[in-house]
């Protein structure tokens, strides 16, 4: 039976990569910060502290480990505590599953992730790129969506008023090299995560348009 380890798997597109990891019948483990429950066999929750993270031993031989974790600075109170959460707690969540055998990992950033960008939620995204790609997984695949289409338990005024308009406004605009900045449903690039894992060697980045493949 296959296994694999979602972390952030409360979140927006967290969630809806565990729901597709689930069909496939194999064994996905759950990473949450409270605690969390689920009906379905194939998938159990584990409640972690990522300040001192240490991944059980049942976790042992898991082959695909999808990274989810992400916040906003207002929400975090501080860029400090931001970067806590999209650099540190993804690269600990990544370090600890490699010890347990892990061969492929995905990470979900964003478009224009760069480390050397004035903006600093652009230059975290670009730092954990950076530093996850250093790590001697068999497979790293990273995921830059544009816009997530989807509903968040917090959903921000901004936010549902940029996911009404975008899709009918903008997007249309957006054509070829400019492409990869159109929004995306989130059950979309959950689909493609989980299908994709490990399906190529190396260090591979992905975009609007690889994620619309199999929908």
């Amino acid at each position: 039976m296959s296994k694999s380890m979602v972390a952030g798997s409360t979140g927006l597109v967290g969630k809806l990569v565990v729901k597709e990891l689930a069909k496939k019948k194999g064994k996905v483990f759950a990473l949450a910060r409270n605690n969390t429950s689920s009906s379905n066999d194939s998938i159990q929750y584990l409640k972690i502290n990522y300040d001192s993270i240490n991944l059980s031993e049942e976790l042992k031989e898991i082959e695909d480990v999808f990274i989810c974790l992400g916040t906003t600075i207002k929400k975090a109170g501080s860029k400090e505590a931001f970067k806590k959460v999209d650099v540190d707690y993804c690269l600990s969540a990544a370090r600890e599953s490699l010890k347990l055998g892990a061969k492929n990992l995905s990470i979900v950033t964003s478009i224009g992730a760069d480390e050397n960008s004035s903006n600093f939620y652009l230059k975290m995204k670009g730092l954990v790129e950076k530093e996850i790609s250093k790590l001697s997984f068999e497979s790293i695949s990273i995921y830059r969506p544009g816009l997530l289409i989807g509903s968040r338990e917090e959903m921000r005024t901004g936010e549902f008023f940029a996911q009404k308009i975008q899709p009918l406004l903008i997007d249309p605009f957006l054509q070829g090299s400019l492409k990869k900045y159109r929004s995306i449903r989130a059950e979309d690039l959950a689909r493609y995560m989980a299908k994709n894992s490990g399906n190529t060697e190396g260090i591979n980045i992905y975009y609007y348009s690889d994620f619309k493949k199999f929908n």
